[in-house]
């Protein structure tokens, strides 16, 4: 698997958190399907070549992604079934960028994933257009960077719902939600109505999501056994951290790490980054 992140321009970091690509090769395939892993983000993803069957269990759906789609926040893994060598380019947006690019807000879109050119149809002609003339990797983000550049959007950033993703995210998903609302002097209902709005998460969800992903981070690339992760991770006990990986992925860590699945790594690397775009 070849995954890698590139930094946005200044110019646009205020709607783009970072750019990824990502190739898949013949041995990353274990098992018949893989999972992708919600991460707490929205992205616009581009399929370079081939294309993959996107399962969605929990709203018992299925769909080709063979073009773009726009990929909204969601809470449990879903199953995707690709082929080798299957590259892709996305952007994930930072939340209160949608809403600034489309007029529609992340709390409004009730589907996991949409067809590109529902959202942003703009940006979906600009990159397929790009992809039928066979532009590289650096070409496309540096035309993406473009048009994203020639908005002269400012998104109006909520300062409670910014200060709470930092602070999850800062605090690998353990942020405590009452405290947080005693500080900033705020209600409880306030924030809610505000997270959802901006990010399509609850507070509890988004924390969870980010927690989960930090979790996967050390299970997957620690050398410590699952009893230190999970105090290391904050849970009361090992049954409470396999229970709460068990709704998101359906399976116990054991399993898991057993069927070598592939794609999940991506969240479980991009997550040590998390605060290095804050």
């Amino acid at each position: 698997m070849d995954y890698k992140e590139y930094w946005p321009p200044k110019e646009i970091s205020h709607l783009v958190e970072c750019f990824w690509t990502n190739t898949l090769h013949p041995d990353d395939f274990q098992q018949e399907y893989d999972f992708i892993i919600p991460d707490g983000g929205a992205d616009a993803i581009f399929m370079l070549n081939g294309h993959y069957l996107r399962e969605d269990e929990e709203n018992s759906t299925k769909y080709l992604v063979d073009q773009c789609s726009f990929v909204t926040p969601f809470q449990r893994a879903v199953k995707v079934y690709q082929e080798p060598y299957t590259t892709c380019l996305a952007v994930r947006f930072r939340p209160e960028a949608i809403q600034a690019l489309t007029g529609v807000t992340l709390g409004e879109l009730d589907r996991p994933a949409y067809p590109l050119y529902e959202i942003m149809p703009e940006l979906a002609d600009l990159v397929m257009s790009q992809i039928s003339k066979k532009s590289s990797e650096a070409e496309i983000i540096r035309r993406l960077t473009g048009w994203l550049s020639q908005k002269q959007i400012e998104p109006s950033a909520n300062a409670i719902v910014t200060r709470f993703i930092d602070q999850t995210i800062q605090s690998k998903g353990k942020v405590g939600i009452k405290n947080f609302c005693g500080e900033l002097q705020v209600h409880k209902s306030t924030l809610e109505k505000n997270f959802k709005h901006y990010t399509g998460y609850t507070p509890k969800e988004y924390s969870k999501v980010i927690r989960f992903n930090f979790l996967l981070n050390r299970i997957l690339f620690s050398p410590m056994n699952l009893t230190e992760i999970t105090y290391e991770m904050g849970f009361f006990d090992q049954s409470h951290m396999i229970r709460d990986f068990r709704k998101i992925t359906g399976m116990n860590p054991t399993d898991f790490i057993e069927k070598k699945f592939t794609v999940p790594k991506l969240a479980a690397m991009a997550i040590s980054n998390k605060r290095l775009y804050l």
